[in-house]
């Protein structure tokens, strides 16, 4: 089974340290949410994120959605072939289950988020778990994961394609661990690095997460479906949020 890490993502709830920020309070007054409730989104909270250390990964759940949105749509993931797990900045972990569909509108996926962060637990309405949260370090998942392989895509890393990141690391039964960068600006921490037995560069240009990933998880279809690894999914996707 492949696998896509979406790791260190600028997705959380706002932390104490600002909570009681004019911009914070006014905007959870908005929502009709408590300030500790809502998530910490530049696009509201740059007044007050200034107070927040490593402020400048911070407060982008977009990025998480437009890269959950890339993963999701794939076949690959619709095909059952791909897992999909996304790790935040302040070690949480978020588990998605096979044949999710996520909301396209943004607001939908924050509520969607804020939901998470409070239960705990996303149900379908037959009780199935659709995702779900818990506390957790990056090393935690892939030690639980054990793939053949963890692999990271960043500037800093070996300068290449898609292509060959795929080629020369994809197990012939998929059992590799593709990790991509849901913050901002900047690189893999340290302890994610660690995690890494080899970091590509696809571009010579800086690229945004979800069109990482959406390279990278091509390049996985055609390799496995080479391969003749082929299994289909359950023909009704699960959707939540709307």
């Amino acid at each position: 089974m492949t696998t896509l890490i979406i790791a260190e993502a600028a997705l959380e709830t706002v932390p104490c340290e600002i909570i009681n920020h004019p911009a914070v309070r006014n905007h959870a007054r908005r929502l009709g949410l408590k300030p500790s409730e809502t998530l910490l989104d530049r696009s509201y909270h740059h007044a007050a994120m200034s107070k927040l250390q490593d402020n400048g990964r911070r407060g982008r759940p977009d990025i998480v959605h437009f890269a959950l949105m890339e993963a999701l749509g794939t076949p690959l993931f619709l095909r059952g072939m791909l897992k999909v797990y996304v790790h935040t900045v302040n070690d949480r972990l978020i588990t998605i289950a096979d044949n999710l569909r996520i909301p396209k509108s943004y607001f939908r996926f924050e509520g969607l988020m804020v939901s998470l962060f409070r239960d705990k637990v996303i149900k379908s309405d037959e009780g199935r778990v659709l995702m779900e949260i818990s506390d957790g370090t990056l090393a935690d998942l892939v030690n639980a994961i054990r793939p053949s392989r963890v692999i990271g895509l960043s500037r800093t890393g070996i300068q290449g394609t898609a292509e060959k990141a795929v080629a020369e690391n994809l197990a012939d039964d998929g059992c590799c661990a593709f990790v991509v960068g849901g913050f901002p600006r900047g690189h893999f921490s340290e302890s994610t690095t660690r995690l890494l037995n080899l970091t590509y560069s696809i571009s010579d240009i800086g690229l945004e997460a979800h069109v990482v990933i959406a390279r990278v998880l091509y390049e996985c279809e055609k390799f496995l479906l080479e391969k003749g690894i082929h299994h289909e999914g359950d023909e009704k996707r699960r959707q939540v949020g709307t």
